[in-house]
């Protein structure tokens, strides 16, 4: 088993708007979806997030699930408080990129817009170098193979760039590949091309993403790139 809404969804025990997230984790497995992408017929059905000594209760309509390996805790927009992003899905309409904190749910991308398709977050962290994070996911990363860059400001997730032939996630694979690094002072999103068959590092500057190829994939290399040592 793995580990660890906007319609109709339960929340418990409600704190207040300035509360800050501490921890968050997936709950209440489920086999209402049939996807089966990472490895296995569970979903999850709710989700526990705590901060200022207490703990909400996250429960989604039977529409929804939570697609994930876990619930991400971080400062997304770099005012101090820390949110929660997470992958829901709609069993009719697929993924999005879902954004929580202590009153449950705030903004999220769209849904993709047909069941069976599913988005893998890659990372969180200043990649402009603004002082600011960044958040970045494979949109479709078996289908369209679509690496996105999102900015969460005043409590909306806004795309800023999207470039093809690039995925972190293979059908059936239980961990999500790759992520964010930043080597002497230089951010990077560490990735693989469509075919898998050479680790990418990709960059957000001015606006747009630019890639570089860092080595042939292995799980090995994947780990080095990460590592600063390619």
């Amino acid at each position: 088993m793995r580990l660890a809404v906007v319609a109709a969804a339960v929340l418990c025990l409600a704190a207040p708007a300035t509360a800050d997230v501490t921890s968050a984790k997936l709950t209440q497995s489920t086999d209402r979806y049939d996807h089966a992408v990472l490895g296995d017929a569970l979903e999850w059905g709710g989700m526990q997030i705590t901060g200022a000594g207490r703990t909400v209760t996250v429960t989604l309509p039977p529409a929804r699930v939570f697609e994930d390996i876990t619930a991400r805790v971080a400062d997304l927009d770099g005012d101090g408080m820390a949110e929660v992003l997470v992958v829901e899905t709609d069993i009719a309409r697929g993924a999005s990129l879902a954004v929580y904190d202590m009153n449950g749910r705030v903004t999220a991308t769209d849904f993709i817009g047909q069941t069976h398709r599913w988005l893998a977050p890659l990372g969180i962290g200043d990649l402009d170098g603004d002082g600011l994070p960044e958040v970045a996911y494979v949109d479709r990363p078996h289908l369209a193979r679509e690496l996105v860059v999102v900015q969460y400001r005043g409590g909306t997730l806004t795309e800023r760039a999207r470039a093809t032939g690039l995925t972190n996630h293979r059908i059936g694979d239980s961990t999500i590949a790759g992520g964010y690094r930043s080597c002497d002072g230089q951010a990077a999103m560490i990735l693989a091309n469509a075919d898998w068959s050479q680790i990418i590092a990709a960059a957000w500057q001015g606006g747009r993403i630019t890639t570089r190829t860092l080595a042939p994939y292995s799980k090995a290399n994947m780990a080095r790139a990460l590592a600063c040592q390619l």
